[in-house]
């Protein structure tokens, strides 16, 4: 009975150690002096599975070394969430730690078999419990203020820029939040509250993903139009989990995933919010909404998009002819 009572709390003890360690490194981050040594706790939490358990001929276990990836990746996108989307330095800097432990491909081991886990993931290529830390993320958007949600699809979007990886299934949530569900446009003097975000709230976000997964668009979406003109199955992924929000769908967008038609109705959502009036924005004397103007110079923008389109698929559903992009919004 008392060895019962001693195991438990002992468990008890380390959950709270636990918890007390991870508040402490969020209020590390938080605090901008500290940014030397965030950096160097997550490089840490990619270099030990590397060093110790993998090459320098340490027995691990499964379960050691999964828990130090979930740690790693939890501070990853804990820090994502706090450093600004337009501070280039610390974003990119965390992106480059991703990027590069992922490009190592698959470690050997002097002593065992290469780690693998997270439904088959090998260590490093496939980043074993990675996309866990972002659903996890995803999943508490609501929660999230305009600044961290912001914050951390600049993280997401510019990773999946620079490696290539297909995270298209968070950039189509973010720009199905903003675009494809009802919603105020803006909330004007009235703040928002946690799950009724206006699109003001998301907008920065969504704008992320649309200018960063240009490439991926280019790429995917006439290989994608292809096998559904010629009755084959698209490639996986490219978001195909994800359904059209109810705005989409009543505008004639009927695929799941990532389509041409979908790309459409963002565009045309972006024009008719752009003709939304600007109202204050409740932060300062003067200080406007300028979600209107970002949304219709956005629609511009993306009315320029080619995508090196295919002459002889011009007919799927959603093609628009590119027209010439002129600054002075003619």
């Amino acid at each position: 009975m008392a060895s019962n009572l001693e195991q438990a709390s002992e468990v008890q003890r380390r959950q709270e150690k636990s918890e007390q360690a991870r508040q402490r490194f969020l209020d590390s981050i938080a605090r901008s002096t500290d940014y030397d040594w965030i950096m160097q706790n997550i490089r840490f939490g990619i270099e030990y599975p590397q060093q110790v358990y993998l090459q320098h001929g340490m027995e691990r276990t499964d379960e050691q070394l999964e828990s130090q990836l979930k740690q790693t990746w939890w501070k990853t996108v804990e820090a994502a969430k706090l450093y600004p989307a337009d501070d280039d330095g610390r974003q990119y800097k965390l992106i480059a730690w991703v990027a590069g432990a992922r490009a190592r491909g698959t470690v050997p081991s002097t002593t065992q078999d290469a780690y693998v886990a997270d439904g088959g993931k090998i260590l490093w290529k496939d980043l074993p419990f990675f996309e866990d830390a972002l659903e996890n993320a995803w999943a508490d958007e609501a929660n999230l203020s305009k600044e961290k949600w912001t914050n951390l699809n600049a993280f997401a979007s510019g990773l999946a820029q620079v490696t290539g990886m297909d995270l298209m299934q968070f950039g189509l949530q973010t720009i199905k939040a903003t675009l494809e569900e009802p919603r105020l446009v803006s909330s004007g003097n009235v703040k928002s509250q946690a799950g009724h975000k206006s699109v003001a709230d998301l907008l920065p976000a969504a704008i992320f993903w649309l200018g960063r997964s240009y490439s991926f668009f280019k790429v995917m979406l006439p290989i994608i139009e292809r096998a559904i003109k010629e009755g084959k199955q698209p490639p996986t992924g490219c978001g195909s989990g994800i359904a059209p929000g109810e705005l989409a769908l009543a505008g004639g967008v009927t695929r799941d995933g990532l389509s041409l038609a979908r790309q459409r109705f963002w565009r045309h959502r972006l024009i008719e919010i752009g003709q939304h009036p600007g109202e204050p924005s409740g932060r300062a004397e003067g200080d406007r909404d300028t979600t209107a103007e970002t949304a219709y110079e956005y629609s511009r923008r993306m009315a320029t998009w080619n995508l090196n389109w295919p002459i002889d698929m011009k007919d799927v559903p959603g093609y628009e002819e590119p027209i010439e992009y002129k600054k002075d919004g003619t």
